[in-house]
């Protein structure tokens, strides 16, 4: 994806989820292609934000949940899967919820 195509998805997912921080786990989770993000990889989705988060699994396990919510309250559902792993686990976003995520910030953008 270029540079140019990245921004483009981030500012539809923003205008869809209506917040940054959202909109930036959403572009790491639709990056890692299906792949299992652990939680620090997630926490370091936001580079604007302080990167010293003193319990990373709480924060993100909270921001999940509220993505999760969003993108069902705009009829998206929850596809977004809990990874559990031998380390930490993490979260994913696997086909065919990927491709309808994908589809709707291109409707968004378009």
């Amino acid at each position: 994806m270029s540079p140019l195509e990245r921004l483009g998805l981030e500012v539809a997912a923003f205008q869809l989820l209506g917040s940054r921080t959202k909109a930036a786990m959403l572009c790491a989770l639709l990056d890692a292609n299906g792949r299992a993000l652990s939680v620090d990889q997630l926490a370091g989705a936001r580079p604007w934000m302080d990167q010293h988060i003193t319990d990373a699994r709480n924060v993100i396990k909270t921001r999940i949940c509220l993505l999760r919510e969003t993108l069902d309250d705009v009829g998206l559902g929850s596809p977004i899967i809990t990874a559990s792993g031998r380390d930490k686990g993490g979260y994913c976003l696997p086909e065919p919820g990927r491709a309808a995520v994908l589809a709707r910030l291109v409707e968004v953008a378009g």
